[in-house]
Formats: structure tokens, sequence, C-alpha cells
């Protein structure tokens, strides 16, 4: 299970991830967890403009996303699930109800409110879970490459 969040860098998780997956002949999925649309809205203004006036609104948005990671991937045999609530526990939750035996995740802080709202899942997750996670560094320059690869 691949869990994206909508930072620039993730594009860079989900291809390490899923060129791990396919090495070992392995199902992928990717999971977005959504907790409020002022969290989403505030921490995620780097992407783009995104029209969100409801729940449902965002929800579209983050399946978008996760199709559009798919069709990036080029494999639509990937799974994609969009959940709401805390981000670890939504993280944990889903890998123990599909028994995945792999979670991989970016690990980025880039910004103070980033560090506040995002920075601490991977570690929360890394302290909670007894499946084996795999941390993908992300950085700054990334993030250019990323943008540009998921508009195209």
């Amino acid at each position: 299970m691949i869990a994206l969040d909508y930072h620039p860098t993730a594009l860079k998780v989900a291809e390490v991830g899923f060129t791990m997956a396919k090495a070992m002949g392995a199902e992928v999925v990717l999971l977005h967890v959504i907790m409020n649309m002022l969290t989403y809205s505030l921490t995620y203004l780097e992407m783009g403009p995104l029209k969100l006036e409801s729940v449902k609104d965002l929800e579209q948005a983050s399946q978008d996303f996760l199709e559009m990671s798919k069709r990036h991937l080029g494999d639509n045999m990937i799974q994609t699930i969009v959940k709401q609530g805390d981000f670890a526990i939504s993280i944990l939750n889903t890998a123990k109800e599909m028994a995945v035996d792999i979670i991989v995740m970016g690990s980025h802080s880039t910004k103070w409110l980033e560090e506040i709202v995002m920075g601490r899942v991977t570690n929360e997750v890394l302290q909670q879970t007894s499946i084996p996670l795999l941390i993908i560094p992300t950085r700054k320059q990334d993030k250019m490459n990323t943008l540009i690869s998921l508009k195209n």
C-alpha cells in the first residue's frame, strides 16, 4: 500500500513504491486520506487552485489525484482508495483491513504548516505499526519534476 498525500513530491513516492511492488510481483494500492477541508486547503495550495466547496468536491479531487497517479504509473490494475479521518490512524486501519505486506510513505517537511499538520504522520505510523514501513525521503528539488510530470 502506497500512502500518498497531495504534496508536490507524492509522485516520487508512488514511483518508488510501484517499482518495488512490481519487482516483487505484488499488487499495488494507492491510498489518500482526507482530514478536513480547511487543513487540506491550507496545506496543499502549492498544487494549484482546487475548487473545494464541499466534502464531496474534496473526495472527487482526491480520487482524481489518485487516478492521475495511477495513469502516470501505467498500470490499470492499481487499486485506489480515499479515506477520511486522522492521517496516521486511517493509514494504519486500512493497512490492517487489507492485510498489506508493506506500507510505503514519503517523508517531507518543507514548511512550518506542513510540519505541524503532516510532518509527524510518518513517525506516528512508524511508532504504531507492526507492518514493515518503507519511508521515501522527498526534497524540495523533487517538487518541480513532480509537478511537471503530474500535469503532463
